[in-house]
């Protein structure tokens, strides 16, 4: 007989397993501190125009929020709570948690 962690164990896609996520995450954090540092050096150089530092600055944004919500998912996996939406409480699709494994919410809530 099959127990529901067996089944759920079963159902889990590189992606949206605890050991896919903290490599997402390593990838994650590794492509923020390159941006990071191109921000840095943007700022530093004069003859670079304002458009050029707005737009990596914003890379570099979109980059921390990326960490931050990967994070979060390897704590809800952590806790029990992966692929529950976070508003309704109904599971999350596994097709939508394999297009954005740090999804916390269903569509209808999303």
């Amino acid at each position: 007989m099959v127990s529901a962690m067996d089944s759920a164990a079963s159902s889990e896609t590189p992606a949206t397993s605890a050991t896919g996520l903290r490599h997402e995450l390593g990838q994650a954090r590794t492509e923020l501190d390159r941006l990071s540092t191109e921000y840095d050096e943007l700022l530093a150089d004069p003859d670079v125009i304002q458009e050029d530092r707005d737009a990596t600055r914003t890379l570099v944004e979109v980059a921390r929020g990326h960490v931050r919500d990967v994070e979060q998912a390897i704590v809800r996996i952590e806790s029990g709570t992966y692929g529950r939406c976070a508003k309704c409480g109904d599971d999350i699709p596994a097709e939508r948690l394999e297009a954005l494994p740090d999804a916390d919410t269903c569509v209808t809530c999303g």
